[in-house]
């Protein structure tokens, strides 16, 4: 692929040293950390986090009064606070929000909020409605009094309901092959469990495209191996092996969940089948059946397109085209790499049934004669092609 996705992680705290993702509280009421981990196809369980305010570092401008281990122990976000402009920056995975106190302006992502409530609640207030609106930007529930703050952890769920979609002129289910330009899946979360975290798509064990951005609302992730000028080539060496589809969820402490349940199975077949030319036909009426040597026939078991074969009695003055209507119509597939064999259904039976008392030509069309189970074409015949048909009745 030509995008190149990344995924990078800032991790600079103000007035605390820790990196870790949670706080939790043993017998003496005090926070102690511990390091999160990755549960892979468990899903997180949500809880609650209590921190005392007379025990944690704070950031103050004016009346604004910010606790900081709610934020980054709670929520695992990261909070710098620039004291010469009086800006204070909460980043959690790909949410970022910018309070400037001096100016009195809030970006998130860089969208201006102009009502956030944060500079005109009451004096009483001002903590309170600054925790929440940060909590709330972040998808995190909090309550807040005037000695403690209680951050309620989202739990993560593992994603469901992964399906992907082949973009292709000869679209096959979950099949990429020779007219694949790219590929698209998707997965369904539980909106707030993964806000500002991030999804990766995998095929078997090979990492082909990366969700960055998930909000509080979002319900779904999306994923695309298209650059926007997808070609095969580009496809084919970003997922060159098909296997079990998956998705890895991470929330913004980096804990991760992967699916688990109904992973779609990508098949993956590239080679187009082949064939050069047809130097003779048998149509043997006792049998129902087609048989035309032929040179340069791809894999075993290749789809033959009947429809692009006819007969013309010239005695009848007359020309049948071969049907392929399931149950009634014929059908064919390659034997080896000089045989084709086509089985005549009951309405060709009918409609050849006067033809070859003198002699017949099968006639070729312009176009693929050969398909295989990915939906591959073999290279179109661009003139067309009459054989001498020997028919044993």
């Amino acid at each position: 692929m030509k995008k190149i996705l990344c995924f990078v992680i800032t991790a600079t705290l103000l007035l605390t040293s820790t990196t870790t993702a949670f706080a939790k509280q043993n017998h003496g009421g005090e926070q102690y950390k511990y390091q999160t981990t990755n549960h892979h196809n468990q899903s997180f369980k949500a809880s609650k986090l209590e921190f005392k305010i007379n025990s944690t570092p704070v950031i103050k401008y004016g009346k604004m009064k910010l606790p900081i281990k709610p934020i980054t122990q709670g929520m695992g976000a990261t909070v710098t606070f620039d004291k010469a402009t009086a800006t204070l920056t909460v980043v959690k995975g790909s949410i970022t929000i910018v309070i400037n106190f001096k100016n009195e302006t809030v970006t998130v992502n860089g969208v201006a909020d102009a009502n956030t409530g944060i500079f005109k609640a009451k004096n009483s207030k001002k903590m309170t409605v600054l925790i929440k609106y940060i909590a709330n930007a972040l998808g995190v529930r909090t309550t807040c009094d005037k000695d403690k703050v209680i951050v309620e952890v989202p739990g993560l769920d593992l994603p469901t309901n992964v399906t992907v979609t082949p973009v292709s002129s000869s679209a096959i289910s979950n099949t990429l092959n020779s007219s694949t330009l790219y590929m698209t899946a998707s997965a369904n979360i539980k909106p707030g469990q993964a806000t500002g975290g991030k999804a990766e798509l995998y095929v078997g064990s090979k990492l082909v495209a990366v969700d960055n951005v998930i909000t509080a609302t979002d319900s779904a992730i999306q994923f695309t191996t298209s650059d926007e000028t997808p070609t095969n080539a580009e496809l084919q060496a970003a997922v060159p092996t098909g296997g079990l589809v998956t998705v890895k969820l991470y929330n913004a402490s980096n804990n991760s969940v992967t699916s688990s349940v109904a992973n779609p199975t990508l098949k993956v077949d590239y080679v187009a089948p082949t064939i050069t030319g047809i130097t003779s036909a048998i149509y043997n009426v006792a049998e129902n059946k087609f048989y035309l040597s032929v040179t340069g026939a791809g894999a075993v078991g290749d789809i033959v397109d009947v429809t692009r074969i006819s007969l013309y009695d010239a005695v009848l003055a007359k020309t049948y085209q071969l049907t392929n209507t399931t149950g009634t119509g014929s059908n064919g597939v390659v034997t080896n790499a000089s045989s084709l064999v086509i089985n005549i259904g009951a309405v060709d039976k009918l409609g050849l049934a006067d033809f070859g008392n003198t002699s017949a030509v099968l006639t070729l069309s312009v176009g693929s004669l050969l398909t295989d189970a990915a939906g591959n074409t073999s290279p179109s015949f661009t003139t067309t092609l009459t054989i001498p048909v020997i028919i044993i009745k």
